[in-house]
C-alpha cells in the first residue's frame, strides 16, 4: 500500500510542493482512499496507483461533470 502512495505522489509531483502541511494532508488524503479500496479488497498496486491518481484528480478539479448526473 505505501508503494502505491509513493508511486501517486512521485506521478503528480506532489513532492515538488513547497509547504510540507500541504504535502502531508495530500498524502494523508490519498492513504485513507487507498486504506479504503484495501480493505474492500483491492490489492494489485497498478490499480490502486490509477485509483489514487484519479481521485487525487477529482480532488483538484472537482468532480468530473460527466458523471454527476447533472
Amino acid at each position: 500500500m505505501d508503494e502505491a502512495i509513493d508511486r501517486i505522489m512521485s506521478s503528480a509531483e506532489i513532492e515538488t510542493v513547497l509547504d510540507c502541511q500541504i504535502r502531508e494532508e495530500i498524502k494523508a488524503k490519498i492513504g485513507n482512499y487507498v486504506a479504503m479500496l484495501s480493505s474492500a479488497g483491492r490489492r494489485d498496486a497498478n490499480q490502486l496507483t490509477e485509483y489514487g491518481l484519479a481521485y487525487l484528480r477529482g480532488l483538484r478539479h472537482g468532480p468530473d461533470s460527466r458523471y454527476t448526473g447533472c
